[in-house]
C-alpha cells in the first residue's frame, strides 16, 4: 500500500474483541519482531467502546488503557494494525458480552505482574498468573469462546545471543507460548484495517 493510498483509506471503527497489533522501539521488541518475522512486538484487545475504547494489555502489570495512551507506545512513523475475528457471530457474542468480560478481567486478570520470561503458564510468589501481551490476550478471549487460538513451541535462534543476554543464559525453547505474529498469521482473524 502506497502512503497516499494509506492516506485515503479510512480507520476501521473499532469493535469489542478487536486486536491491536503494535510497533514499539524497545530492546526486547526489536528481538521479537526479528524473530517472528513480524512488524509487531506488542498486542492488546479491545474490551469495550463506550463510553470510549478501552484496551487490555499486559506493559508493566496486566491493565485497561484508552486507545489514546496506547498508541502513545507505538514507534515514529508506525500505525496500529486492527486484526477482526473473520466468525462475525464471535464478534457480536464479545459485544453483547462486553460488561461480563471486563468483570472477568478485573477479577482474574487486572494487575497481574508482567511476565518478560515468556512462559505459558508462570506465577508469581503469591500463586497470581504472569501475563506478556500475546498470552494475556490468548488466555482472555479463552474466557468467552472455544477456539484453537495460535501457540505452538516458542524457539528462540535469530540474534541467539542477544537472546541468551536478555534471558540471563536460561533461553525458554521449546516451551510454549505466541507471539503478535502469530495473530498476524492466524486464520481466524482478517485485517481490519490500521488506525
Amino acid at each position: 500500500m502506497t502512503t497516499l493510498e494509506a492516506q485515503a483509506t479510512p480507520a476501521p471503527v473499532l469493535e469489542v474483541g478487536d486486536v491491536l497489533l503494535q510497533s514499539m522501539s524497545c530492546y526486547a521488541c526489536s528481538l521479537i519482531e526479528a524473530e517472528e518475522d513480524s512488524a509487531y512486538s506488542h498486542m492488546g484487545i479491545v474490551l469495550s467502546t463506550l463510553p470510549e475504547v478501552m484496551i487490555a494489555e499486559a506493559w508493566g502489570p496486566t491493565h485497561l488503557v484508552a486507545l489514546r495512551e496506547f498508541v502513545k507506545k507505538s514507534k515514529t512513523g508506525s500505525r496500529l494494525r486492527v486484526l477482526r475475528f473473520r466468525n462475525p457471530e464471535v464478534n457480536r457474542f464479545l459485544t453483547v458480552h462486553q460488561v461480563e468480560w471486563r468483570r472477568i478481567f478485573a477479577a482474574d486478570f487486572n494487575g497481574n505482574a508482567y511476565d518478560d520470561q515468556f512462559l505459558w503458564n508462570n506465577f508469581d510468589e503469591r500463586g497470581r498468573e504472569k501475563f506478556y501481551c500475546s498470552e494475556l490476550v490468548t488466555k482472555l478471549i479463552a474466557t468467552q469462546i472455544d477456539l484453537e487460538l495460535p501457540v505452538k513451541r516458542m524457539h528462540f535462534t535469530k540474534n541467539r545471543d542477544a537472546w541468551a543476554r536478555y534471558f540471563h543464559g536460561v533461553i525458554p525453547d521449546g516451551k510454549f507460548g505466541n507471539s503478535p505474529g502469530d495473530f498476524e498469521r492466524s486464520e481466524l482473524f482478517h485485517d481490519a484495517g490500521e488506525i
